[in-house]
């Protein structure tokens, strides 16, 4: 007598599925961390090759670096169409200048070109960029990242170790004017993850430019930390722990 072949029961059914449920809790989260992990190795080659191609320019040019604007453009991830070009010249590619990990910070041309954009961010922008070199200085774009570099108006102090809040000015950190500055080029901070906080949390917002700018690397509601490029061209990850404020500019206060 042969024995009907039965499928699986309703019980049977919902163990599988149970099962099923588990190993996707367990394997969810290290696929998270393996997720970021790829996205911070990305990071900290974006912040290498544009510490490289400035260097390159610098060495091009008596050792100066391409300093940011004359007029906007003061904060530290704005970078005017003239200092892009000095990375994209020497080998750097548009994609160098967005971080994956920054949920805020599109590569749209509002940011990109925010200089320009940012009276009309509803319409786009539909003509070419400016090509004059007085032009293209004053222009700045609004990047993933983070520029230790001197302005032509001056940025102010950098601020030593301290506790949050304390805010001493550091003699031994300056932003970068020339290649030629003293100190050790292996400890001076050059490009970076942008890591800021501001009384709303790790992200500022701008809700009448539909504008925001956040921190990089989250680990839930905290920063993870950053990559950060140095001036004699290595990069390196710095926890948030070992993080210090150092720069603060209309209440939005920058770690490194």
């Amino acid at each position: 007598m042969k024995r009907k072949d039965k499928g699986f029961t309703l019980i049977e059914l919902l163990v599988v599925i149970a099962i099923i449920a588990v190993l996707m809790g367990i394997l969810m989260p290290a696929l998270r961390r393996v997720r970021e992990q790829a996205k911070r190795t990305s990071c900290s080659n974006n912040v290498r090759q544009q510490c490289m191609a400035l260097l390159m320019y610098a060495q091009q040019n008596d050792g100066k670096m391409p300093l940011t604007t004359f007029g906007g453009g003061q904060w530290l991830w704005d970078m005017s169409y003239f200092a892009t070009d000095a990375v994209v010249d020497n080998g750097g590619e548009r994609k160098l200048f967005r971080c994956l990990s920054n949920q805020t910070n599109t590569d749209e041309d509002a940011y990109w070109r925010y200089s320009e954009a940012r009276n009309f961010f509803a319409s786009g922008l539909d003509s070419p960029e400016p090509t004059g070199t007085q032009e293209r200085q004053q222009h700045y774009r609004v990047t993933s990242y983070c520029y230790l570099m001197e302005t032509h108006s001056g940025r102010g102090r950098i601020f030593a170790d301290g506790e949050p809040g304390s805010r001493v000015p550091d003699p031994l950190r300056k932003f970068v004017k020339t290649t030629i500055q003293a100190g050790s080029h292996g400890r001076m901070e050059f490009v970076l993850d942008t890591v800021i906080n501001y009384p709303d949390g790790w992200i500022v917002s701008d809700r009448l430019a539909d504008w925001a700018q956040g921190t990089n690397h989250m680990r839930g509601d905290k920063p993870d930390g950053g990559n950060i490029a140095f001036l004699d061209g290595h990069a390196a990850w710095r926890h948030f722990e070992a993080m210090y404020e150092r720069y603060s500019i209309q209440g939005v206060v920058f770690w490194w």
